[in-house]
């Protein structure tokens, strides 16, 4: 599914006349749509089983920058490394195919975006009172 993900954003980053490096800014795209997913089910746990975490200023950040690393490096594992595989895969699919990907694609992008600032907004702040 990933790839797919990663397959698509290449597909419209291209579209974009001055975008010079389409392969590399949909690595970014996709590792920063999979750090979303990965905080927005952290939001839910917490919320879910009523987790109280202290946490400092410098653990913060800490716990942000090392889970942005790890979803970094797991979408150059599986995404910007194969780009040429993933590229050659899915040029040769069938229309239909095409339209199916293309639809989850974009649900995959939405969701991605706005569940994070949803569950951000409306279950952070009520956490741990």
């Amino acid at each position: 599914m990933m790839k797919e993900i990663y397959y698509w954003t290449v597909f419209y980053l291209r579209k974009i006349k001055t975008n010079d490096m389409p392969e590399f800014n949909s690595f970014l795209s996709v590792s920063l749509m999979l750090y979303f997913n990965i905080a927005t089910i952290f939001i839910l746990i917490k919320y879910v089983f009523n987790i109280s975490v202290k946490l400092t200023h410098n653990e913060t950040t800490l716990v942000g920058v090392g889970s942005g690393l790890l979803a970094g490096y797991i979408c150059y594992l599986f995404t910007y490394r194969l780009k040429k595989e993933i590229q050659e895969k899915y040029d040769n699919l069938p229309l239909k195919r095409r339209i199916k990907g293309k639809v989850i694609f974009w649900i995959y992008v939405i969701l991605s975006f706005s569940s994070v600032f949803i569950a951000g907004v409306n279950l952070a702040p009520t956490i741990g009172n």
